[in-house]
């Protein structure tokens, strides 16, 4: 296809946040951006040229492109974009899992897989076997352990391919890094839940698998297969795309220091990055986020505690070095970086 258009402009970007690692492998968390836009064209724009831009990397260094997408409102959003603007030689080479799926054979309705293969797989010519859904056809908890063995032999085989071959890998394998999908396409609910990972679910435990299960979703459906929190966690990229007010209030827990009610969303750091696309009414309530924050740092010129300093998160990137960049829209003018001033930053 022709070369897009340059997306329009976002109406306010914030800096990248330093985030302290956390990953208990060495590996230090990623930049945190947000950007935000006043069209849905612009977001889907920008968002969609970040995940080419993501595939194109992918593909020079592994030859492959190993995707988690979600649905919801996001498949009828991004796809117009990605069909007109991603290179159908490029295409080939993607492998497209699911953040999270419905436990539901992909001709149903609830299928998100379904959505992406309508709207996105099929008009682009990509074949059936570059997505991989959920075998509805089983029990749940065999279904989310097949669906892990298949995204995690995908991202062998890449490991593979970038390391001179399976048997290069293996003779690596001890010092190889985690295997990490190179993107993770995700939305947000009004209750900040991100795939199916809920607030004060007990999937957010989960530490030892990179798919599980949930049999209880408080949104129906009840049965779902996701990604784990690590999963998302260990990602090259963690692109978020969240529209409509009614995440307004989710949003601003998300990017809060000590957010009332935590939400899953807010916990995604992804170890490449992670960047937030969101249109106007969703970034709403961040305004008054940036007022407060512009109460702490007049607080701090004037020698006054920082309560945003005492939470467990600032306290453990303080101490790891990590520059804390708040996702203000404009600190700049106060502080090296953009972000407050961290005692002890060279």
């Amino acid at each position: 296809p022709a070369a897009p258009a340059p997306a329009p402009a976002p109406v306010s970007s914030s800096p990248a946040a330093g985030v302290a690692g956390g990953a208990g492998d060495g590996t230090a968390r990623g930049a945190r951006t947000r950007e935000v836009f006043a069209s849905p064209d612009g977001l889907a724009s920008r968002a969609v040229a970040l995940l080419l831009e993501a595939a194109a990397a992918a593909i020079a260094e592994r030859g492959v492109f190993v995707v988690a997408v979600s649905g919801g409102s996001i498949p009828a959003l991004l796809a117009p974009e990605l069909l007109a603007a991603a290179p159908r030689d490029q295409l080939s080479r993607w492998r497209l899992f699911l953040a999270d799926e419905r436990h539901v054979a992909e001709s149903h309705p609830d299928s998100s897989l379904g959505e992406w293969r309508r709207r996105f797989l099929e008009p682009a010519g990509m074949g059936s076997v570059q997505a991989v859904g959920v075998a509805a056809a089983l029990p749940l908890p065999l279904a989310a352990e097949l669906y892990e063995e298949k995204l995690l032999a995908a991202l062998r085989e890449a490991a593979a391919a970038a390391g001179g071959g399976a048997a290069a890998a293996a003779s690596q394998a001890e010092s190889a890094p985690p295997l990490r999908l190179d993107a993770v396409l995700l939305g947000m609910g009004p209750d900040g839940h991100t795939a199916s990972l809920f607030p004060a679910h007990a999937v957010l435990c989960e530490t030892g698998r990179a798919v599980t299960y949930v049999d209880d979703s408080p949104k129906p459906p009840a049965c779902r297969v996701t990604l784990t929190l690590p999963a998302i966690n260990a990602a090259r990229l963690a692109l978020f795309v969240v529209t409509g007010g009614s995440k307004a209030s989710a949003v601003r827990a998300a990017f809060a220091a000590q957010p009332d009610e935590p939400v899953p969303a807010g916990l995604v750091l992804a170890a490449g990055r992670t960047h937030w696309c969101l249109d106007e009414p969703a970034a709403a309530q961040l305004r008054e986020a940036e007022a407060a924050a512009e109460r702490l740092m007049a607080d701090d010129n004037s020698g006054q505690k920082q309560p945003w300093r005492d939470s467990p998160l600032q306290q453990t990137e303080v101490a790891a070095g990590f520059a804390l960049i708040d996702e203000g829209h404009d600190f700049s003018r106060d502080s090296v970086g953009g972000g407050y001033p961290i005692e002890g930053r060279e």
